[in-house]
């Protein structure tokens, strides 16, 4: 979807800054294994800012957040605007959701299951290419559970499978199934539609916080002993479905009260527009901060003493952390659309990241398979400066992951788009 199109134009940025922190986790998880000194790597995980680095899984939680706000703000607009959807419209939301991922998804197959094998000639290009998540040998065996978007259930072993990043694309399409039973009853019925959504969330994180308990699992997988957590917890969709509800029903707050709230605003004098807007900001950026960095102590405890943080941190966190980074990011987009946003609504809304913004989705597939070719023909381990060098590294693979991702976006994406918007148009 194109955020410009939708008039939420803080998402542009949004969307560049959290595929820009993913490809950085990325960059950096896979290079670590390549450090020369210990002493080097110890140093590096003991430093508390890079924890937006070891803790930057909400940058994935962003993206579902964000994927619900616009399912449910578009949405809402159509059945506004007709009055419901006919069974073709209905059909046509479907196929246009697939289609419009699948085609570039397919291509991100084919080049990181079949092409990367022909060019990879370093030292690990055997183990890379052959026993390895997103490998050929992989690829060839399980691809098909991608383009039906089950490879988060199909293979169980979360270290098989095509596509290393593919897990978060079926979630993302399982989601937008079902998205709107809950949307539509939004809208039919506000009050069952809002309590459906809330339940479901609970419900959610309830299940969360019980396979933490009986598994003894961390609060996170940078912070866990135990092996199962990304098969158990990390790519299942009644855990990452909490983003993506809150989102929902922040498109719905939007959709309902936007204008009426922004209209309003625009009455009001600065200093009050300040004075309304600068406590919640600073609440919401609160939340992120400890999101992201709250987990130190008990990171820092795994990796020392190789011992689980505590039962009641690893089910807490597990259960609220994601709620809580969804919530203070949509409050936040809402407070951007109403007018109180301010210098950061401007940042993110510059007219700049809209090349960027529609290259996202490109960059999310290939970055990894890049990544993956870059660090399999290294032939030296990184020892004079890890800082340096990884700073080298990770600018290198973004900018050859937007490279890439503009020449899929040109050969693949935009044409599949355009083609296929033309049937789509005709059912709207």
């Amino acid at each position: 979807v194109s955020t410009q199109s939708t008039g939420v134009l803080c998402l542009i940025g949004i969307r560049v800054h959290s595929i820009n922190w993913v490809v950085l986790g990325h960059a950096y998880a896979f290079s670590t294994t390549f450090i020369g000194s210990f002493s080097h790597a110890a140093e590096l995980l003991k430093r508390k800012n890079f924890m937006v680095i070891q803790n930057g899984l909400p940058s994935v939680d962003s993206f579902f957040a964000l994927s619900g706000f616009l399912v449910a703000y578009l949405l809402l607009k159509q059945l506004a605007k007709r009055g419901g959807l006919s069974p073709s419209q209905w059909i046509a939301f479907y196929f246009h959701r697939y289609v419009r991922l699948t085609m570039p998804y397919l291509v991100a197959i084919l080049i990181e299951g079949w092409l990367y094998k022909l060019v990879m000639t370093g030292p690990r290009a055997q183990q890379m290419t052959e026993t390895s998540m997103g490998s050929h040998a992989m690829c060839k065996k399980y691809w098909y559970t991608n383009l039906l978007y089950i490879n988060n259930f199909v293979p169980w072993k979360a270290d098989e499978g095509c596509v290393g990043q593919g897990w978060y694309l079926a979630n993302d399409m399982q989601f937008f199934i079902i998205a709107p039973i809950f949307i539509t009853l939004q809208y039919w019925r506000p009050l069952i539609g809002l309590i459906g959504t809330v339940g479901a969330m609970i419900c959610s994180a309830i299940t969360a916080a019980v396979i933490t308990a009986h598994y003894h699992l961390g609060p996170a997988i940078t912070a866990d002993t135990n092996q199962d957590d990304m098969r158990l917890l990390y790519i299942k969709p009644w855990v990452r479905i909490t983003p993506y509800l809150v989102g929902i029903l922040g498109g719905w707050f939007y959709w309902k009260w936007g204008e009426k709230i922004s209209s309003g605003v625009k009455s009001l004098p600065e200093w009050l527009k300040v004075m309304c807007a600068a406590p919640i900001w600073a609440v919401t950026a609160a939340v992120q901060y400890g999101v992201v960095f709250g987990l130190y102590d008990d990171i820092q405890a795994v990796q020392q003493h190789h011992t689980n943080p505590s039962e009641a941190d690893s089910v807490s966190y597990q259960s609220l952390a994601r709620i809580a980074w969804a919530l203070s990011l949509t409050v936040q987009i809402l407070l951007c659309q109403c007018g109180l946003g301010g210098f950061i609504n401007s940042i993110l809304s510059w007219s700049g990241w809209q090349i960027l913004s529609r290259l996202t989705y490109s960059v999310f597939l290939l970055h990894l398979g890049l990544g993956t070719v870059l660090l399999g023909q290294m032939r030296h381990t990184l020892f004079l400066n890890p800082d340096f060098e990884f700073s080298v590294l990770y600018l290198g693979i973004l900018a050859m992951s937007y490279l890439s991702a503009g020449v899929l976006y040109l050969a693949v994406e935009q044409p599949v788009g355009n083609l296929e918007g033309l049937t789509y148009r005709k059912d709207r």
